[in-house]
């Protein structure tokens, strides 16, 4: 009863969001990450931990204030357009974003190499995935199961509609491995914690990073083209494709070790460009820095 409770409640506020006018919604999303930034103290720690983290206290506490406030911001952008995209058409997604590089992708499908997109938490992911799925094909996204079964049904809906293909995360290996042998592309966003990885430099500390993306790379012959979709306004957004990663040209013993750095560092080049878009509330650098997100 609670979960279909908590089901009725999202509905209302999806047809508020789909009726309510953008010039009514912007400043409401600007208020509600306000407002979030202070009664979330556990991911606000977090996020300011992370800031230290990576820049090594060279940002005040009143830079720091206004990055974690923008993630959040970026963060209820993500939501909103998750929930537009469920009714939008895909001509009116694809009126939101402008590319660049996209001739990396069109080479790529015209050279009939596999895809794996190198994604992350960075400003509006859930307008880049589901933009890329219906203009290049299908695409492959490890996804965890929500706990609530009658969102989790609307969410794979939402998915499916605009031609998003869900990995349960529980099998994600075999799902990842199926998607790339079925010539479908495959997203992966690699910027996590995680316990079963392979040691890496991000921001100048070491952190453990998944290398399932580079070893697919390795075994499928697939080019990893890391893509960043970066917030310019609300409705307004410009998805950039990097130079992909070419398993080809990694001749070394270490080559899964050199692709995952190399993934991790395109990744932290955006974000130092566009810090506030990043999402850092979430404990990058868990694995070996696990004393300092502690509750305070």
């Amino acid at each position: 009863m609670f979960n279909y409770s908590i089901y009725i409640l999202y509905k209302i506020f999806k047809l508020f969001f789909r009726i309510c006018p953008r010039f009514i919604i912007k400043p409401l999303l600007n208020f509600l990450a306000f407002i979030i930034y202070f009664i979330n103290k556990e991911h606000r720690n977090i996020a300011h931990t992370n800031l230290k983290l990576a820049f090594d206290d060279t940002k005040d506490l009143k830079e720091r204030q206004r990055i974690v406030k923008d993630s959040y911001k970026s963060l209820l952008y993500n939501m909103y357009e998750f929930i537009m995209n469920q009714f939008d058409s895909k001509e009116k997604i694809f009126s939101k974003a402008s590319l660049i590089g996209e001739e990396y992708v069109l080479n790529a499908i015209k050279d009939k190499r596999k895809i794996i997109f190198v994604a992350s938490h960075y400003g509006a992911w859930e307008e880049s995935i589901p933009y890329i799925a219906l203009k290049y094909g299908p695409i492959g996204v490890v996804n965890r199961k929500m706990d609530n079964t009658y969102i989790n049904n609307e969410y794979v809906k939402a998915r499916d509609r605009n031609n998003i293909v869900m990995i349960d995360k529980k099998d994600a290996a075999k799902g990842m491995l199926k998607t790339l042998k079925n010539g479908t592309h495959l997203a992966v966003a690699i910027d996590q914690n995680t316990k079963y990885g392979i040691d890496i430099d991000f921001f100048g500390k070491k952190v453990k990073a998944t290398d399932s993306t580079s070893r697919l790379a390795l075994k499928f012959d697939a080019l990893l083209i890391p893509v960043f979709c970066t917030i310019e306004d609300l409705g307004k957004y410009l998805i950039e494709f990097k130079e992909p990663l070419d398993p080809r040209k990694y001749t070394q013993d270490n080559k899964i070790e050199e692709l995952t750095q190399a993934q991790a560092n395109v990744i932290e080049e955006q974000i130092r460009k566009i810090p506030n878009q990043w999402f850092w509330q979430h404990k990058r650098w868990k694995a070996y820095h696990k004393v300092l997100y502690r509750r305070k």
